[in-house]
């Protein structure tokens, strides 16, 4: 099975660019974009983001997180830190839009920015989060998964894909030295031969791609 395309960081750069030009929501979409190609979440655990994952009910940002939705990972719990600058910065920007906008408001205006810790962090175009579809004993985000590609697709990315996200993180660390033993924690990788295959099989030039995860 073919590995997904890598996102270098031209490619990221001119994604960013067209996507703020683009898109109906920027502020959503390049913290979207932030979380997919910069953390090591899947597009389920994004999907499954609470409000009160990311902030505190004192306005602040969270430190940390615990990550949701990997039912099948048999390791010591994940968490996400959230100490890059400029991640945090674009939160900080998706967040001040949802107040200013009153997106799914809470009942209390002095916690949480007055806005519902319980709803989804990442709210689709019906004011509410996107939704999740059941296959079998596993769910799937199909439409997060849509939205996703089509934000590639729109910026010129080639046979986008919503794996592209997890394979360019991996890299990018791997890169600048993280062992593979932490990069398979922080994926929620079963095996060490998958994150292995991940990050060692590279079409292109290591030097190529960004020195930093986002």
């Amino acid at each position: 099975m073919a590995l997904p395309p890598l996102i270098d960081k031209a490619q990221r750069d001119w994604l960013f660019k067209i996507t703020r030009e683009l898109s109906k929501h920027p502020e959503r979409d390049t913290c979207l974009l932030a979380f997919f190609l910069g953390t090591q979440l899947s597009t389920l655990e994004i999907n499954r983001l609470l409000l009160k994952d990311v902030l505190h009910k004192s306005g602040k940002l969270n430190k940390h997180f615990l990550i949701r939705g990997k039912k099948d990972y048999h390791g010591d719990d994940r968490y996400y830190y959230l100490a890059n600058k400029k991640i945090n910065g674009l939160i900080e920007s998706y967040l001040d839009y949802r107040v200013k906008n009153k997106v799914c408001l809470g009942d209390n205006p002095d916690q949480y920015r007055s806005l519902d810790p319980n709803e989804a962090f990442f709210i689709s175009y019906q004011g509410i989060g996107f939704s999740l579809v059941r296959k079998g004993d596993n769910y799937a985000c199909d439409a997060l998964n849509r939205h996703i590609k089509q934000l590639l697709k729109q910026s010129g990315i080639e046979q986008p894909s919503v794996l592209s996200g997890k394979r360019t993180f991996a890299v990018n660390l791997y890169q600048q030295g993280c062992d593979i033993a932490h990069l398979m924690h922080m994926l929620g990788d079963r095996s060490i031969e998958t994150t292995k295959r991940l990050v060692e099989t590279n079409p292109v030039d290591m030097a190529a791609i960004s020195a930093r995860s986002f």
